[in-house]
């Protein structure tokens, strides 16, 4: 056992990586399984050994994670737009999310990296909320310029590189898998939206998460559907 809460038991798996545990519910991370029911809480601890046998696999069902690649189905700007949370709101992550915007409308892998990088690990909790928007930008990025994403392997290094060495083992997790095209189900069902009611009720899901994870990721996803859809109507 990594981590336990409430709601949630993170479970450090045999190739390093987490694997997470919530009740009936929509995946909340692309690492989680979701069960039909909780232990109690109090009944497991950080540090208690588990083995694969000790879960039931039998029934289990996969849900698809992944972002199909085409344009937008939805308008984007009419998504909700929270204020993002004080990190982001800060000198340092304003100037990060204008050049992580200019990074994509360019399609400049290097000012992107380098953006990315300085919001990685920027602020507090589990998820940073730089984790949380650069992976909602990921997100758009998978959907609307999967080529360029796949093709500069440069860029998704460094930014495995920062998940690696500047956040927590959970945003880790989020950023590395992001840059895999694995999603949590609610910032699948935004981005994969084939309709603008089906990308507000989702953008509605995708808000319940966190005390700012779902507000920053959304940051994000519009952040790059801006930058995205600029750099393909530009002359």
């Amino acid at each position: 056992m990594h981590s336990v809460f409430e709601r949630a038991i993170n479970v450090l798996w045999h190739d390093g990586r987490l694997l997470t545990l919530h009740g009936p519910a929509p995946l909340a991370a692309p690492f989680a399984i979701a069960l039909d029911e909780l232990p109690r809480y109090g009944a497991v601890a950080p540090s208690v050994r588990i083995a694969p046998s000790d879960l039931d696999w039998t029934k289990a069902e996969t849900v698809p994670l992944g972002i199909p690649r085409g344009p937008l189905a939805f308008d984007w700007g009419a998504l909700p737009a929270p204020p993002p949370s004080a990190a982001l709101r800060s000198g340092t992550g304003l100037r990060a999310m204008r050049d992580l915007g200019e990074g994509l409308a360019e399609r400049d892998p290097v000012a992107l990296a380098d953006s990315a990088w300085r919001l990685i690990g920027l602020g507090e909790g589990l998820t940073p909320s730089g984790d949380d928007c650069v992976v909602g930008a990921i997100a758009v990025a998978h959907r609307l310029a999967p080529e360029w994403l796949a093709s500069n392997v440069a860029l998704r290094d460094r930014l495995a590189e920062a998940a690696r060495t500047r956040t927590t083992d959970v945003a880790r997790d989020f950023v590395l898998e992001a840059l895999e095209g694995r999603f949590a189900e609610s910032v699948r069902s935004l981005v994969a939206a084939d309709s603008d009611a089906g990308a507000s009720r989702a953008a509605l899901r995708l808000l319940d998460l966190g005390a700012t994870s779902g507000a920053d990721t959304l940051c994000g996803i519009r952040l790059a559907c801006y930058a995205l859809t600029l750099a393909t109507v530009a002359p």
